[in-house]
């Protein structure tokens, strides 16, 4: 038997020094939820589709849906396929190859191949791959594999493993990471992880951020409508912006959860959005621009993300968010006294920086910089 051992994903790669909390039920089933979360249970997200067709018909192209696939997902089969992977510092190669419809991993470091029954991260900034080992009886473990799929197409090192150089054996292969951190991080990248004994139940697990994941009363939600007709579902624009911020840093982080203090300098943050966010002036000081109706301008992920589907590349529409404050005609607050307000405002307030060789993260700490990365 074998029991999946978890590679993370590029966007969650740094999670696992700081896990998620999870509570468990007193029942014997022991259903792993983060601390905030209310109960995740299985609901047939086809229900959903019934009154949110428009949502739910091209949900498939979101991020979220396509953060944790399967080693038979042909998409993830098709980037790694018949490629090889030389790790230039060790000498130790790597190659991939299909057996009965299941992604492989073949290394010089190892003796056998080693099925990849999981990939984690949507491909929108890499997908890396869940190599398996033998089963300890100790729960369920994993490795993070050392290669990861780029959206360029290329095969590299996945973001910090750079100094993993072990040059034989299963190390070779990736970090391994115990049953805690693989519950924690299979339960950001799922809808739902039933847990036993510290052993995932994959026949059980509903991959990809679903519904339920983020919409934590949908089955209270179901029912009311099913019996009293009621529309009870929790919405994030009722939550405030603060709120909203921290339950997308469940998984993208939270800056309580850093410890220390927090500075900008300080690069790794790019990849931790909310964080970034949360120390933002436009963030802090979102009360003082108002509308004409006299009420905040709003301003929180969810200004700029749509969950439901993949980012706007369109960088028109991201200043246009920008500039529903900083439009000098109405005094919202000041406007920039460097370029118009047709400008692109991103390279400089939110550029986009490399974290390696393959993969850049937008900046989120949006702020005045001394030397501003302009396009």
């Amino acid at each position: 038997m074998f029991a999946a051992v978890f590679v993370t994903g590029l966007a969650f790669a740094s999670w696992l020094a700081f896990p998620i909390v999870w509570e468990t039920d007193s029942n014997a089933d022991r259903i792993p939820r983060a601390a905030v979360q209310s109960e995740a249970l299985i609901v047939d997200e086809a229900r959903c589709a019934e009154c949110h067709a428009d949502i739910t018909a091209g949900y498939h192209t979101a991020p979220h849906a396509r953060t944790l696939r399967q080693g038979t997902d042909p998409d993830v089969i098709a980037r790694f396929l018949s490629r090889h992977f030389l790790r230039e510092e060790t000498g130790v190669e790597y190659s991939y190859i299909e057996s009965n419809g299941m992604l492989m991993v073949r290394s010089s470091a190892y003796a056998q191949p080693l099925p990849i029954e999981w990939v984690v991260g949507s491909g929108t900034h890499a997908s890396t791959p869940l190599v398996t080992i033998p089963n300890t009886n100790e729960g369920t473990s994993m490795i993070e594999h050392v290669v990861s799929w780029y959206p360029s197409g290329e095969l590299g090192i996945t973001l910090g493993m750079e100094e993993l150089l072990e040059k034989h054996g299963i190390l070779a292969l990736g970090h391994p990471r115990p049953p805690e951190e693989t519950i924690n991080c299979f339960g950001c990248h799922s809808t739902f992880v039933p847990v036993h004994d510290e052993r995932i139940d994959f026949d059980h697990l509903q991959a990809g951020v679903g519904c339920a994941r983020c919409h934590w009363d949908l089955k209270q939600h179901l029912f009311d409508m099913d019996h009293t007709g009621e529309t009870t579902i929790e919405r994030f624009s009722e939550l405030s912006p603060s709120e909203a911020i921290d339950r997308c840093g469940e998984c993208h982080r939270r800056a309580s959860e850093l410890g220390g203090e927090i500075r900008p300098e300080d690069e790794t943050l790019i990849r931790f959005a909310p964080v970034g966010l949360s120390k933002s002036p436009c963030f802090l000081n979102q009360d003082s621009a108002l509308d004409e109706q006299g009420n905040p301008i709003r301003f929180d992920c969810a200004s700029c993300h749509d969950p439901h589907g993949p980012t706007n590349p369109d960088w028109r529409f991201h200043t246009a968010v920008c500039n529903r404050c900083h439009d000098a005609e109405s005094e919202h607050v000041s406007g920039c006294s460097v370029e118009n307000r047709e400008s692109n405002c991103l390279p400089c307030h939110m550029p986009s920086v490399p974290a390696n060789d393959f993969l850049n993260f937008t900046d989120h700490w949006i702020r005045i910089r001394e030397n501003p990365r302009r396009e």
